[in-house]
């Protein structure tokens, strides 16, 4: 930019030679036949052509026969103006694609406008209307086959160009573009002026993308190709299917059903369940001016039976009694007047993120469960025969009556959900929301079969149809629902033409993480006492069999606190003194000696902090604060004297120690721990020490989970300057709570170091890093920077290991500090089997199986199988595509008899030493 910004000026005159002749300012036109008699003048300029000379009117017109929409300048004679193809004498006869003339044709009226993505165009047209009219078609057929979309079917006087509507088609799905901001900028590529008067054609423009976007997805579905035509359409025929999931027939062995259950995980049909409020429409219009075009044959529920089952419920009564999120607990307060849907609920598939057919439908008011129960079943009646596997943030309370209600559904609406068939799950990011006793069999990290399945694909959908939401909301009920189906088509088909390249990385990815995870187990099973680990295998796979048995994944216990501790120490000194000949050497026990110690430690700290911040109207209350610490310190250096006596000279000759001075906060106790003494104060120092250290982490924990709830809270609740500086305020204070505690911990650590010396305690009270300090759903903080789009993403439970506040390592006794490895071991486990079940999930999703071809299928079809057999040869692709794909431990003996077609795809996963070699995918 620096080396162009001198050349300005060269740049901005080149630029207003556009307004001019330029170099071609010769008068005549250089296109007419050189043996005329005169030259004409040339005088007219294309500007959707090259820059070249000016032309006549007659070679202009000549040139542009078939360029209709080539916006026209002339030149007066001083500058140009605007002029059209129509003013050059351009006259169109449609219905003679041979060229012929039409012995009767019928012109349009004079105002005829035709819109291209380059402005208005008044085009002078003519219907056929002699004896080939009949091969010609009506008056919109003639149109269509110029590639002109007519505004009407009666007596068209406006159409849009086919190349407007694909243009317009595609910003609006990859771009969110709203309708009216390109109708707005294609009247302004006309006219930037305001002087030219355009009558709008705004709600034709809405009217005809609408049946644009209907008759995509009916030409897309092959409804052109089948006998019934539009009217044979079936619900969800529409929707674009997603090729990976297991479907009968198509991408499935023959004995898919008959294989071993250790291998049925490898056919299960993974979706998940949500609801979107953000996609909400006011009460607006109504189907009898803006119908529906083809309910119920795309991506939502059918309408007329939909709104048939509502009406039979009242509001929703079941309330959770397990989790706060809003999906139930908001059931019937979500704010809905003025609305005639206050969101939609949908299903997708969770492995692949493609909306399924007959998966979306309007939510009225919330979540209700039979909004979301009859959005489920419409969509698992296109998958009744596959087992399935289903998430859903609340999974744990609407799995509980979901077999009941849907029994109320009429009998067409009722669908089979075996107990051994049929699992439920919670997404990864919305597990930690919910109560933790009990919900280990709902979490996708310990459950069989699911691979790295996180449930949260459905989220990742809603973020992208989101820039959408205010277009949509004031739309009437037909053509908000054309567009969404059509969003959520472009999108399937978009994941349909990568997931080639997706599955190859997850695959990828997969295998290098289970190598991983798999020696982290190895090793982990190393250290440990063989019979503590078949003790725990035996324990957690009889929970995977039977998940009613105690949870394996939650710790039993947690270390000892301080008044447990004291309460301890003080039982044995009573026994003590209930001893014949026991003489006290003061009123203060040695227990209470320490405890005082610990005492004066806190209230230096809580001092010295209170002292960094102090503002000069509180200087006075801290003088006050030091003058009771300097009697409490005379007091204790008496103590000192009775049960330290040889620390007394020690402290004498340190300057830090001495009680003459102002700042008391940091002087020098000598504690048992600071100075070499006897071992009775040393030992009872040490058990409060360690008590003061599990005290410590269990209050950090409290102060993290108290700031993730007061950072979720302001993140849903809290909106504008002054409710967001106060509850930033509330936060910046927890978090200093947090720091005190986190230094409490630290400094009790420092003299438990200092008395225990290094061992096997220090595997549980472990040293306290910044990086440690994270709430338990919190990513490493190594990972949190801020990434751009194709950066590693954040690491979860697959990933990394949680921080070591958070592993019930704070158990003191043998039993607990076992308890705590015995659930990083399974925890470990699970994440080792969950990457094998991935690299084994993935081949299964890649096999792609075409369609049978019939011979009457015309050039579409056969473009489209095409495109599919393009993808089906991508999976195994070249050599260089797979060469980071590194020790793939999977052969044909590994999954279930299949034909020699499946085996040879198995077998494209046994790659040699040179594919080991990692690089960067283009």
């Amino acid at each position: 930019m620096k080396t162009w910004i001198p050349e300005r000026d060269k740049y901005l005159d080149e630029l207003v030679r556009r307004e001019g002749r330029g170099d071609f300012v010769a008068e005549h036109c250089s296109s007419c036949p050189t043996d005329s008699e005169s030259a004409r003048k040339a005088v007219f300029r294309c500007l959707d052509c090259s820059p070249g000379p000016l032309s006549c009117r007659e070679c202009l017109r000549a040139r542009h026969a078939l360029l209709p929409y080539h916006r026209i300048l002339r030149w007066t004679g001083q500058c140009f103006e605007s002029s059209s193809l129509t003013d050059a004498g351009l006259h169109i006869q449609l219905g003679h694609c041979s060229g012929s003339s039409c012995a009767n044709p019928i012109p349009t009226r004079k105002d005829f406008c035709a819109i291209d993505i380059n402005g208005w165009h008044n085009l002078a047209l003519s219907f056929c209307g002699c004896d080939q009219a009949a091969n010609a078609g009506d008056f919109v057929q003639q149109l269509m086959r110029f590639d002109l979309y007519p505004a009407t079917n009666v007596e068209p006087n406006t159409a849009f160009t086919f190349r407007l509507l694909e243009h317009y088609h595609i910003q609006s799905l990859q771009g969110k573009i709203s309708m009216f901001d390109y109708y707005e900028s294609v009247e302004r590529l006309t006219d930037n002026t305001g002087t030219q008067k355009l009558q709008t054609r705004y709600k034709e423009f809405m009217r005809v993308v609408a049946q644009w976007r209907h008759l995509k997805m009916l030409k897309r579905a092959g409804r052109a190709h089948d006998p019934s035509g539009v009217a044979g359409t079936l619900p969800g025929m529409l929707a674009v299917q997603c090729p990976a999931c297991p479907c009968p027939q198509v991408n499935l062995p023959d004995n898919w059903e008959t294989i071993s259950d250790d291998l049925k995980y490898l056919y299960v049909l993974s979706i998940a369940i949500d609801a979107c409020f953000r996609l909400k429409r006011r009460a607006v219009s109504s189907e009898e001016k803006d119908p529906i075009l083809g309910s119920g044959w795309g991506y939502f529920v059918e309408d007329a039976g939909y709104r048939e089952i509502l009406d039979q419920y009242q509001a929703q009564k079941d309330m959770s009694t397990c989790t706060g999120l809003a999906a139930i607990d908001h059931a019937n307060t979500k704010y809905h007047k003025g609305y005639a849907a206050t969101g939609v609920g949908a299903v997708v598939c969770a492995h692949h993120e493609f909306m399924l057919a007959n998966g979306v439908g309007d939510t009225q008011v919330g979540e209700r469960y039979v909004n979301m129960d009859y959005i489920f079943v419409s969509a698992m009646l296109h998958h009744l025969v596959v087992n399935k596997m289903i998430t859903y943030d609340i999974a744990c309370q609407w799995s509980k009556g979901l077999v009941e209600w849907i029994a109320k559904f009429p009998s067409h609406m009722q669908i089979n959900l075996p107990e051994e068939t049929t699992g439920f799950g919670i997404p990864k990011l919305h597990y930690h929301s919910h109560k933790s006793e009990g919900h280990a069999k709902f979490s996708l990290n310990y459950r069989l079969g699911v691979g790295r399945l996180d449930g949260e694909g459905i989220e990742r959908r809603w973020w992208w149809i989101q820039p959408i939401a205010n277009s949509t909301k004031g739309m009437g009920p037909g053509r908000r629902q054309g567009m969404l189906e059509d969003q959520w088509g472009y999108a399937n088909w978009r994941k349909f033409v990568t997931i080639a390249w997706t599955l190859r990385d997850r695959l990828v990815a997969a295998v290098r993480e289970h190598r991983d995870h798999k020696l982290l187990l190895q090793a982990f099973t190393e250290s440990l006492d063989p019979s503590n680990v078949a003790q725990w295998t035996a324990q957690i796979e009889a929970w995977e069999k039977d998940q009613n048995l105690p949870d394996p994944y939650s710790v039993i216990a947690s270390g000892p606190t301080q008044a447990e501790i004291r309460q301890e120490i003080s039982q044995e000194e009573s026994k003590e003194a209930a001893k014949p000949g026991y003489v006290p050497l003061h009123d203060v026990s040695p227990a209470g000696f320490i405890s005082m110690g610990l005492e004066l430690e806190e209230q230096q700290h809580r001092l010295r902090h209170d002292a960094k911040k102090a503002t000069s109207s509180k200087l006075c209350t801290l003088v006050e604060r030091r003058h009771a610490l300097r009697r409490c310190l005379i007091k204790y250096r008496d103590l000192q004297a009775v049960y330290m006596p040889s620390a007394l000279p020690v402290l004498a000759e340190d300057p830090d120690a001495r009680l003459d001075v102002e700042l008391l906060e940091d002087v020098r106790l000598g504690l048992p721990s600071d100075i070499n003494h006897t071992h009775r104060a040393r030992r009872i120092e040490e058990q409060i020490r360690e008590a003061q250290c599990y005290d410590a982490l269990q209050d950090l924990r409290n102060k993290l989970y108290a700031l993730a709830h007061l950072h979720k809270y302001k993140k849903a609740n809290v909106r504008h300057q002054g409710p967001n500086t106060r509850a930033r305020a509330d936060i910046s204070k927890q978090e200093e709570r947090r720091d005190y505690t986190a230094a409490t911990y630290r400094r009790a650590r420092r003299a438990k170091l200092a008395l225990s010396r290094p061992g096997d305690w220090e595997r549980t009270l472990c040293e306290l890093r910044d990086d440690d300090i994270q709430h338990m759903t919190d990513d490493d903080p190594l990972h949190t920077t801020k990434r751009r789009k194709k950066d590693t993403p954040g690491v979860g439970e697959g990933h990394h290991t949680m921080s070591w506040i958070w592993r019930g390592a704070d158990a003191s006794s043998s039993e607990g500090a076992t308890d705590s490895l015995r659930v990083e071991w399974i925890k470990a486990r699970a994440r080792s089997m969950r990457w094998e079940e991935e690299t084994k999930l993935l081949p299964e999703e890649m096999q792609v199986k075409d369609p049978q071809l019939r011979e009457e299928l015309v050039a579409y079809a056969l473009d489209q199988a095409a495109i599919r057999r393009s993808m089906r040869r991508t999976f195994p692709g070249s050599g260089e595509e797979w060469k980071a794909v590194d020790d793939i431990e999977l052969t044909p003996t590994d999954l279930p008899e299949v034909d020699e077609e499946y085996r040879d795809i198995v077998q494209m996963y046994e790659l040699d030493g040179e594919d080991l070699e990692c690089q960067q995918w283009a």
